[in-house]
This record gives structure tokens, C-alpha cells and sequence, in this order.
């Protein structure tokens, strides 16, 4: 059986925040369609901290978010 990826949720700093369903296999993949650069973006699955080769499973919940920069004192 051919499958494309997951059927997931993503929610991105991209959109506003709006969640909406994709089908990947990877957060690479999901950033790659929606035209996502991972340069400074933190990725999460279901709240916890990935990377862009995870392997997505159908209904995870798949958020990218900018990461803060920290300024020097």
C-alpha cells in the first residue's frame, strides 16, 4: 500500500495559528509544502521538541514556531 505520509494537524506561526490538515511523512516534508524555511523554527509533536526527519503518524499534532533569539548582556 502506497501512502504519502501522515495525516496530521499543524499549526504554524506561518497561518496565524490556524490549524489545519496536511498529509506528510516528516516535518520536513509539511514545512516544504506550506513553503516553511526551518532556518530559527522550533518544530514539536504533540508538545514534544523534534526533528525535521521525525516520522509523523496519522492525528499527530505538528507545530512550528519560531525560536526566540537571546540576546547577549
Amino acid at each position: 500500500m502506497a501512502s504519502e505520509g501522515a495525516t496530521v494537524t499543524v499549526v504554524s506561526f506561518t497561518n496565524g495559528g490556524v490549524p489545519q490538515e496536511l498529509v506528510g511523512a516528516t516535518p520536513a516534508a509539511i514545512a516544504s509544502a506550506m513553503s516553511i524555511g526551518l532556518e530559527n523554527v522550533l518544530i514539536y509533536v504533540d508538545e514534544a521538541q523534534v526533528q525535521a526527519n521525525h516520522t509523523l503518524r496519522d492525528g499527530d499534532l505538528v507545530s512550528f514556531q519560531k525560536a526566540k533569539v537571546a540576546s547577549g548582556s
